[in-house]
């Protein structure tokens, strides 16, 4: 009974030896093993690393050639470049899993196999589709062609054009990487084939016939000095920020947001702006000009207005009544389009004239009149003010000042027999009158 003890001890010993795993630390490739053909036998992973690394550089530095679908031109990049790597540290984990992993048993059965028939690891080049695109567009851009989009084209008699669209000329970027992945090998140079494809346009001119945007509904021009540059260019900003703007059906535009926030980070310049009764230096003086005229193409058209805001005085560029101060976050100019089509908004500037344009869908024939009414005219004040600046005997206006206004502005609407439709008041505004101020010396009466 002792003795079978002791056997019975033996036996599990040595199975316990054979089946436990290796508990190798650092452990090394053993012999047979090779990667790409270079032996590692006896070597750890960062021995390997050192012997494999410089090969691998030399190999991702090897060329690519793009050649241009003519043939008469080429460029060049590399394998690193184009994106292909090689996964130096899964050929090594695969290496060193080699006669190193598993029980005992196995492991020594794996080492006699691999001592007499050799295990070798080959190289595998991989490679990152979206860097290899990247680099491709680089190379090869001078083949673009942007597609251009169709367009609307007034004429002189205001008839919309529709301008075709143009197809234009991309890479096929997807093409070539596969084609680079069909080549692909550790031995270089690889050579590739530019390939294009159509690229076409964003807005064709079959999407802008569904618009069915057709004739004229209402236009207006204003006048401003171009001398005055800073005001100049900021209506010519804010003009062309409105141009080629489209209104879907049921639409509220709104000219704030459209134009966007008028700072000089924007582009506009200081000019005259109306601020507490008086002219002012201002950023984007004239953008208002821009809003005024757009209003009085709306107000001869039955389209809805659904905000507007007039000065604190009249203005020049518009008959009383009819002007539309605009202020980003505080005041803006909005109008729905209450028709069955869609709105185009054209702009023109030039020789110190604006001119608006609102193009849509071919309706039943309306003619609109619109009339503003000076309700009531203020007469200024005068107010003397004495001061020390002057000599004796000395008179200065230091302000002529101006009349006030109530003004009522109607629009009347009409069918193509004249028959009366709509017959709306649109705004009763209130201009204040601005006192007249003379200033005389101390010692002088009037």
């Amino acid at each position: 009974m002792i003795f079978l003890k002791k056997v019975l001890a033996i036996v599990f010993f040595i199975l316990f030896i054979f089946q436990a795993p290796a508990m190798a630390y650092d452990p090394v490739f053993v012999d047979g093993v090779s990667i790409q053909g270079f032996e590692v036998a006896g070597l750890n992973q960062r021995e390997a690393e050192k012997l494999l690394e410089p090969y691998i550089e030399d190999i991702l530095n090897q060329e690519i050639i793009i050649r241009s679908p003519d043939g008469k031109k080429i460029w060049l990049s590399t394998y690193k470049e184009m994106g292909l790597t090689i996964d130096l540290q899964k050929a090594i984990e695969e290496g060193l899993a080699q006669g190193n992993k598993g029980f005992i048993l196995k492991r020594w059965w794996e080492r006699l196999l691999i001592k007499k028939d050799g295990y070798n690891i080959p190289l595998k080049l991989e490679i990152r589709r979206d860097i290899a695109a990247k680099e491709i567009q680089r190379l090869t851009q001078e083949l673009v062609i942007k597609p251009q989009d169709a367009k609307f084209k007034i004429s002189a008699q205001n008839e919309v054009v529709i301008v075709p669209d143009v197809p234009g000329v991309d890479i096929d970027t997807e093409k070539m990487i596969k084609e680079l992945e069909d080549k692909l090998s550790l031995q270089g140079p690889l050579s590739i084939l530019a390939q294009t494809k159509v690229a076409q346009a964003k807005k064709t001119a079959e999407d802008l016939k569904k618009l069915k945007i057709e004739k004229l509904y209402g236009q207006f021009t204003t006048w401003f000095n171009p001398q005055k540059k800073n005001r100049t260019q900021n209506i010519i900003m804010a003009a062309q920020a409105l141009n080629d703007y489209i209104v879907a059906p049921g639409e509220e535009f709104s000219f704030n947001q459209v134009v966007g926030p008028r700072t000089k980070e924007a582009g506009y310049n200081e000019a005259p702006i109306i601020l507490n009764n008086q002219f002012v230096e201002g950023i984007g003086g004239g953008v208002c000009q821009v809003s005024s005229t757009l209003y009085n193409v709306l107000v001869r058209t039955k389209l809805v207005i659904t905000e507007r805001h007039p000065h604190s005085l009249p203005v020049q560029y518009v008959p009383k009544g009819m002007d539309a101060a605009v202020v980003y976050g505080l005041k803006d100019l909005k109008f729905v389009n209450n028709t069955k089509g869609h709105l185009l908004i054209k702009t023109y500037v030039g020789q110190g004239a604006l001119t608006i344009k609102i193009f849509g869908r071919a309706e039943e024939e309306y003619n609109v009149e619109v009339v503003n009414i000076v309700e009531k005219t203020f007469i200024p004040k005068t107010i003397v003010k004495t001061t020390e600046e002057l000599s004796p005997g000395q008179i200065v206006v230091e302000h002529h000042g101006a009349e006030g206004y109530i003004v009522r502005v109607e629009r009347i609407i009409k069918d193509k027999n004249q028959r009366i439709l709509v017959h709306e008041i649109l705004s009763r505004d209130y201009y204040p009158p601005i006192d007249k101020v003379i200033l005389i010396a101390n010692d002088r009466k009037i």
